[in-house]
């Protein structure tokens, strides 16, 4: 049985849409998409909630707690990437160069990085907005090849085309569907292009719904086992691996 799984999930303190969701309620979403286990992630705050996410996701072993880390904090980044890797032992953290301010392929980032290569975690990365556009993922993902990297939203919506170029040179760089679930035009031409292995499912919840983001691309007409890499193959192997 192939596996169901979501790169991208966020644990927001606050009512979205009128609603509260916890862990159980995110869980929820997930399962009316068939979803198994979900990479979750606090909010891009400037100093991210992460001791929270841990603490609040504790005992919920479908949900993968990802740290978001602001590399402009310097040591406090240095000292968080440390909880990261020997305290709560996680397997993935979350970059936001424009929430945060800087620039993905700059020198601050390399630090970060270096941490994420030395402990292999995943990496995953906010994209098509000012700090990380498609190309400048790229000059880190060269910088450091043994990093496995999402490109969340794959540069959506007016650098998707940059977004599958940089994923053809890196081979490092995984296109994450997130947002592009709405127009799957754009996740057809990734497989296309680079192929089913190299996309990764995400949602975005609870700013949008799993099931319906399974739906638009279940409707590509793509064959059985390349739906089954996106929706989890790719990414349990890569956790794996990590």
């Amino acid at each position: 049985m192939a596996r169901r799984m979501d790169f991208e999930i966020y644990l927001v303190p606050r009512l979205v849409m009128g609603k509260p969701y916890g862990p159980d309620e995110l869980l929820e979403l997930e399962d009316a998409a068939g979803i198994e286990r979900a990479i979750i992630m606090p909010p891009p705050d400037a100093r991210p909630q992460n001791q929270w996410l841990v603490e609040t996701i504790a005992g919920y072993e479908r949900l993968i707690g990802c740290a978001c880390i602001n590399p402009k904090l310097g040591n406090e980044a240095a000292e968080e990437m440390e909880r990261v890797i020997n305290q709560w032992h996680l397997s993935a953290i979350k970059l936001q160069p424009t929430f945060h301010g800087y620039i993905i392929h700059d020198k601050i980032v390399h630090p970060v990085m270096e941490k994420a290569a030395e402990a292999k975690l995943l990496v995953l990365i906010h994209s098509g907005t000012y700090g990380c556009y498609p190309l400048e993922i790229g000059l880190l993902a060269e910088a450091f090849p043994d990093v496995p990297i999402i490109m969340d939203h794959m540069g959506h919506r007016f650098r998707v085309g940059e977004a599958i170029e940089v994923a053809k040179r890196r081979e490092n760089v995984y296109l994450g569907t997130t947002v592009v679930n709405g127009e799957p035009y754009f996740i057809y031409q990734a497989v296309k292009e680079v192929g089913a292995e190299r996309v990764i499912f995400g949602s975005n919840a609870p700013g949008t719904w799993p099931d319906l983001c399974v739906e638009n691309i279940k409707r590509i007409g793509l064959k059985p086992e390349q739906e089954d890499l996106i929706l989890g193959e790719n990414l349990a192997r890569l956790l794996s691996d990590v």
